[in-house]
């Protein structure tokens, strides 16, 4: 059992920030400073990244709801329907960030998502339906097309009994797999709704499901499974709760459900951790997303006001152009006719996705999927790779072996 809750991300690790606290360094040529503090971390991050990961075998298992799912499922094919329809400019999801980074054979989506539907109540998969269903009563108006985390657990399973179990050939594979769970964004948005005994007792209740899905995969798994485990990210952040909530269209004109949010969100993040902690039948790896969100909205508010704070926050400037506005919806300047640019009819789109930290009222932008998936991938190669992947490289050393033994052999003349 391994737990990591990171506090320090891989995107803070830029060159640019590195030369802004080195001002003596000037004393030294431009080249060379253009070199040294510029050209070789460059080269060093994207090396070590390269080495840390082996072409050994390597699968993403993913669980999830819309901020995992990309639209491709492996079995129980939903409906057209049901299949949420994704832009090309709205790029990757952060599971397929993180795959291409650690190099994975294979991608099996078992997230569930509904197709963006900005007229209706905004709708999104859970961990525990049931749970839902008891604790906001059955006219909530809640879909039962989607899957709950237990839901998504099966159908893995009958996937692996059709697909994998019986291959010889996929065992290394299932040595370097690494599973993903990521619930936490429309539970809360649910239960905030909900005074504060109620929602907090679905959010343990919630987590008690959670472990005990972790429980079933470890147990249909060879010994340590590899689990990451995103934290929960604070929702009142997302431009569809001022549109839903606090906005002047909204049903939440005296902030309780924001407080309430805030409030479990806290709750859901202590109760992962400490779970997490005492979990012994496999490795879990925390990424604090909700630090990581408020580093985006801090960093670009420090910019605005030209300051900065003791960590380097906003010193080199900021990503993006909006950290509060959709990407769709945008109406501004850069107004893009979707008819022209996409070829569909639609909301406006804003010309350069990636300047925004959010895609659409409920989803972060392609730029933040892919800071998150690079992210947890550059932590793990830098701190977890011995004991997460340490069968490769026995298996590396052990492939090495007979040209050491070889090269050690005087040489007869």
């Amino acid at each position: 059992m391994v737990v990591s809750s990171t506090r320090i991300f891989g995107y803070r690790n830029n060159p640019i920030r590195i030369l802004a606290r080195s001002p003596s360094a000037f004393a030294v040529c431009f080249c060379s400073i253009l070199y040294l503090f510029w050209y070789l971390p460059t080269a060093n991050v994207k090396h070590e990244l390269k080495s840390a990961w082996s072409d050994a075998p390597r699968r993403l298992i993913v669980f999830g709801d819309s901020w995992s799912d990309n639209g491709r499922y492996p079995i129980e094919v939903p409906p057209k329907t049901l299949v949420p329809v994704k832009e090309e400019a709205q790029g990757l999801v952060w599971t397929e960030w993180l795959c291409l980074a650690i190099k994975c054979n294979h991608h099996d989506n078992f997230a569930r998502s509904l197709p963006s539907a900005p007229t209706t109540d905004l709708k999104g998969a859970v961990i525990d339906g049931a749970v839902l269903n008891r604790t906001l009563g059955a006219d909530h108006g809640q879909t039962t097309a989607l899957s709950d985390l237990k839901t998504q657990v099966r159908q893995w399973l009958r996937f692996e009994k059709k697909q994998y179990m019986t291959s010889r050939t996929r065992e290394k594979e299932r040595r370097g797999t690494v599973f993903t769970v990521w619930f936490s964004l429309w539970d809360i948005w649910y239960y905030s709704q909900l005074d504060g005994d109620a929602a907090s007792k679905a959010v343990t209740q919630s987590m008690d499901t959670l472990f005990a899905q972790l429980e079933i995969i470890a147990d249909n798994w060879p010994p340590g499974a590899k689990i990451i485990l995103p934290e929960a990210m604070d929702p009142t952040f997302l431009p569809g709760w001022s549109m839903k909530r606090t906005g002047p269209a909204g049903s939440d004109h005296r902030a309780d459900d924001q407080r309430n949010a805030i409030g479990l969100v806290n709750q859901w993040n202590m109760e992962l951790d400490q779970r997490a902690s005492d979990w012994q039948k496999g490795q879990i790896y925390i990424y604090n997303t909700n630090d990581w969100m408020l580093d985006q909205v801090r960093e670009a508010q420090l910019v605005v006001g030209a300051m900065a704070d003791h960590n380097g926050l906003g010193h080199s400037g900021t990503p993006w152009d909006s950290v509060h506005s959709a990407c769709v919806g945008v109406v501004a300047s850069d107004y893009v006719s979707p008819a022209k640019k996409d070829k569909t009819l639609g909301p406006p789109r804003c010309s350069y996705p990636d300047k925004f930290l959010f895609w659409d009222d409920m989803h972060l932008g392609p730029a933040a999927h892919q800071m998150i998936g690079q992210g947890i991938a550059q932590d793990i190669a830098e701190s977890h790779r011995d004991s997460w992947f340490a069968h490769e490289q026995a298996e590396e050393s052990k492939d090495l072996q007979p040209a050491a033994e070889a090269a050690k052999k005087p040489s007869v003349s």
